[in-house]
């Protein structure tokens, strides 16, 4: 079934549709080139090639999707977890990208510009927590909660963020966390939706992918 789920780009609510039905894709075919030769392979599949170049001379070789993506925006970089769709939104005033993983957790990233000030990183983020519960009350979802400010950091950042848990129509429980993160020279907003008991999968590639977000190399 597919929820309705509000979260926030850098100013304004916006509907994050979380869900539906996964399709499976057809088997994909790679072209590997060894020494200059060319073999067509499936992927995820291991295959013997032989070399018409040099006869008696074998390959084993297996192609698959590494679990761990990155993909770059404007300012920063990040990775995620392989089984995501990524869209990539480079016309609104602020670059976002938008991730949604088979799990049906989404995060919302979303560039803010150079490296903010503390004081002025808890003005934006009170405006994204705002932003987030202004769109949630809308939804007319029930026993919305708003926790207390919370920061920590990893190699790449530091950030601080909020935790919003809440009950949809039907009863079910779900976790939005706002954030707000700074590195050397940007700034970074994320907003994350999941339902509650995803949370022990959910949580380690959110964490994941947070941890990574660097300016671009």
């Amino acid at each position: 079934m597919i929820r309705h789920i509000a979260t926030c780009s850098a100013v304004t609510a916006i509907l994050l549709f979380l869900g539906g039905a996964r399709v499976e894709a057809e088997p994909t075919i790679y072209e590997l080139m060894i020494n200059g030769e060319s073999f067509l392979v499936e992927g995820n599949r291991a295959k013997k090639l032989e070399s018409k170049q040099k006869p008696g001379v074998v390959y084993n070789v297996a192609l698959r999707i590494a679990p761990t993506q990155r993909h770059k925006m404007g300012q920063v970089q990040f990775e995620y977890h392989w089984l995501c769709k990524v869209t990539d939104d480079r016309k609104k005033p602020h670059h976002s990208v938008r991730l949604r993983h088979e799990l049906g957790f989404s995060m919302l990233i979303t560039e803010l510009g150079g490296a903010l000030e503390p004081k002025v990183r808890d003005e934006v983020l009170k405006v994204q927590v705002d932003s987030v519960a202004e769109g949630l009350a809308e939804l007319k979802v029930k026993d919305m909660k708003i926790g207390e400010p919370f920061s920590n950091k990893s190699q790449n950042n530091s950030r601080q963020g909020v935790v919003i848990h809440y009950n949809d129509e039907e009863g079910v429980a779900h976790t939005c966390v706002v954030c707000v993160l700074v590195g050397s020279d940007f700034t970074v907003s994320s907003v994350v939706e999941y339902l509650d008991e995803n949370s022990k999968d959910v949580i380690p590639l959110v964490k994941r992918t947070l941890d990574s977000l660097s300016s671009i190399q």
